[in-house]
């Protein structure tokens, strides 16, 4: 796990708030296994929208628009549902790729509960959370086959594991680049099992894929940044460039409603999962076991514009049986203090809970990564950047507010719903659900979605953020590309595995173009 180093960065002047909800900071978790953060991730299947694609072509990098890019999420796909194939004219979807992706879910009360509301409150049903259209609800899909994740390590390495020309070197961290001169690369080096040295030298090039963390962490100890960041930690400076700046991520707050007209029983639920995990792990049955608290209906909406085209707020729908203080679990690794765990834990105790996630899917604000060493051991220092521009905070309080008229419906009014408080002392100073009140419970409770990117920019030589080319090879240094969220522009309108995979693929094909 990489912890942030400082608390949310609610301003750019303002580095520490004491009063914060959460213990020292958010996590910034790092899948650190074969697959990386898609073996330990939510598996969501959501590409974002074509207004996310279109503007990075238009920020300067050609073959980058959704028509470019398209194709490439088709060819790693393979849909299990035919409707949804077929869907548009066969337009969006693919099989025979190797990435496994169907619908999750089975009919619950809740569901068909949020399903009723949702069409009460004037909110589209989308037949695909990945077709044409991109505002309102719909079912989820995700990175799965049967009861199983679906992780690229699973999906692209399993059926290659026997090949002559691949080599996996598990335990190996990767300390700094290898270089032939100034500035050609020729490897990396490494340590392995934390005891010996070990140099892969490439024949053509080297590809970084250590994600948004550790991709600009590993360029800057290696001479590739910013001057300023690069020298006090006594590393020449090779390439001059706007490494660890743009830091973006998704931004979460979530609130809480009570369902005092039970619609689950605890104890059946947990005999139901106790005969799903003998059936899947005895007898080897294609029953669902994971996720067993994420609903299967997901919502996108654009809280500034009634007739917009695209999102700027996905709402993540969770449903909590009385008496399941397992599910707290969850907030605790998420670093929320004692007080606040406990208020969580006791409206548990008196009623169902149904969570919703509010996320902030088209952030303006930038935070900044940057090396605290030249020890590569040491984990980076992380300034969030989270609301140095004041609209981000106002877009998730408008999220709040859609999310208040929807569980108002007469569907949710008949299961007397009503808002649950959390214990937060900080924010008894204003008026319950005034304006105010919401934007200090948004700066208590927000937290990070892992959806972190941009660390090392796409853009023309022209931009001065910019690190690396619409080749995606980093500017200044020969044999050197970056294939991850990293590179993004912009963070995508929503959860950002699919669209890394789509980097992947279309990274692929750049890099057999030019040596083939």
């Amino acid at each position: 796990m990489i912890r942030s180093a400082v608390d949310w960065q609610f301003t750019t002047e303002r580095s520490n708030d004491s009063s914060l909800s959460l213990e020292n900071g958010p996590f910034w978790s790092a899948g650190k296994m074969l697959g990386g953060s898609s073996s330990i991730n939510a598996m969501m299947y959501i590409r974002g929208n074509q207004d996310d694609y279109n503007e990075w072509a238009g920020l300067g990098n050609p073959g980058w628009a959704w028509k470019d890019v398209l194709d490439y999420f088709i060819k790693s796909e393979d849909n299990s549902d035919p409707e949804t194939v077929a869907g548009y004219g066969g337009k969006y979807h693919g099989v025979g790729g190797y990435l496994s992706v169907e619908y999750y879910g089975e009919k619950n009360v809740y569901n068909e509960l949020l399903k009723q509301a949702t069409i009460d409150a004037g909110y589209k049903q989308l037949l695909d959370l990945n077709g044409e259209e991109h505002i309102g609800y719909g079912r989820l899909q995700l990175t799965a086959e049967g009861a199983t994740r679906v992780s690229t390590a699973k999906a692209f390495l399993n059926p290659i594991k026997n090949r002559k020309n691949l080599h996996v070197i598990k335990n190996a961290f990767v300390v700094s680049l290898h270089y032939e001169s100034e500035n050609i690369v020729r490897g990396v080096n490494m340590i392995i099992d934390n005891r010996f040295s070990l140099r892969a030298i490439a024949s053509k090039e080297v590809i970084l894929s250590a994600g948004a963390i550790n991709t600009p962490q590993l360029l800057m100890l290696s001479g590739i940044g910013r001057r300023e960041d690069l020298e006090p930690n006594g590393i020449p400076v090779r390439a001059e460039l706007n490494v660890g700046g743009n830091l973006q991520n998704h931004v979460i707050v979530p609130i809480f409603f009570g369902i005092r007209k039970s619609i689950s029983n605890i104890t059946e639920i947990r005999k139901e999962t106790l005969k799903k995990l003998f059936d899947f792990s005895l007898r080897n049955r294609d029953t669902f076991i994971y996720l067993s608290r994420t609903e299967a209906f997901m919502g996108f909406a654009n809280t500034e514009q009634t007739n917009a085209e695209f999102p700027n707020v996905q709402f993540v729908n969770m449903f909590i049986p009385k008496d399941d203080i397992d599910s707290v679990q969850p907030y605790a690794e998420m670093g929320y203090k004692k007080h606040v765990l406990h208020s969580i834990k006791t409206h548990i105790q008196e009623q169902d809970v149904a969570i919703v996630w509010v996320i902030h899917i088209d952030p303006k604000s930038r935070g900044r990564l940057r090396i605290k060493s030249n020890n590569p051991y040491h984990h980076p220092s992380i300034r969030t950047g989270v609301f140095s521009d004041p609209n981000d905070l106002r877009v998730l309080r408008e999220g709040v507010r859609m999310q208040q008229k929807l569980f108002s419906t007469e569907i949710f009014q008949i299961h007397l719903t009503n808002m649950l408080r959390i214990d937060l002392p900080e924010c008894e100073v204003w008026e319950y659900n005034s304006d105010d009140f919401w934007e200090c419970y948004i700066r208590h409770m927000s937290t990070t979605v892992h959806h972190y990117s941009g660390t090392a920019k796409m853009g023309p030589w022209s931009d001065p953020e910019a690190v690396v080319d619409s080749q995606l090879k980093v500017y200044g240094i020969e044999r050197l590309r970056v294939v991850d969220a990293s590179v993004m522009p912009t963070v995508t309108s929503g959860n950002t595995n699919a669209p890394v995979i789509m980097i992947a693929e279309k990274g692929s094909d750049m890099i057999k173009n030019t040596y083939l």
